[in-house]
């Protein structure tokens, strides 16, 4: 087995910071794929995991579209006991789980930013995405002024 380097050679010598990981869920199977990796990457580098809940205007609750406005505690306990219900078990593992509201890739960005994340990471595409890369994979890949990682779903 190799070990894992945190050195990225671009021409110019740069590191991964000593930041969280960021991760967007929304309740996808790709997002809890992109969570398992943020996971991953988070207790490789011994660094935080910070994992966001976007709250827009509308949002996914059991495969349907309902307004945000009063389900913020639904969303909550999705957040909480669903969608990190994995991490629950990593005592290893530091975490927290937040709802931030605006868009996704805008939560990403400004979080990651905030942060000063080692890394933002996001699933290929969330809830309702027929894409390959959905709008804010997309978005965040060409905006983020942090190293993004874009987990692919299972094929």
């Amino acid at each position: 087995m190799s070990t894992t380097s945190t050195t990225v050679e671009t021409g110019n010598e740069a590191t991964i910071g000593a930041g969280p990981v960021v991760v967007g869920v929304d309740g996808s199977a790709n997002a809890q794929r992109a969570l398992g990796v943020a996971a991953e990457l988070a207790r490789r580098l011994d660094v935080d995991l910070v994992v966001l809940h976007a709250l827009g205007l509308m949002t996914v609750i059991e495969g349907r579209h309902v307004p945000s406005e009063g389900h913020r505690d639904d969303i909550e306990r999705l957040l909480r006991t669903e969608w990190c219900r994995p991490l629950q078990r990593d005592r290893s593992l530091r975490w927290r789980a937040e709802i931030v509201y605006g868009s996704p890739a805008d939560v990403l960005l400004n979080q990651g930013t905030d942060l000063d994340a080692s890394l933002v990471v996001v699933g290929s595409r969330g809830v309702g995405d027929e894409l390959a890369l959905g709008s804010t994979s997309h978005h965040v890949v060409h905006h983020c002024d942090r190293p993004v990682v874009v987990v692919p779903p299972l094929t």
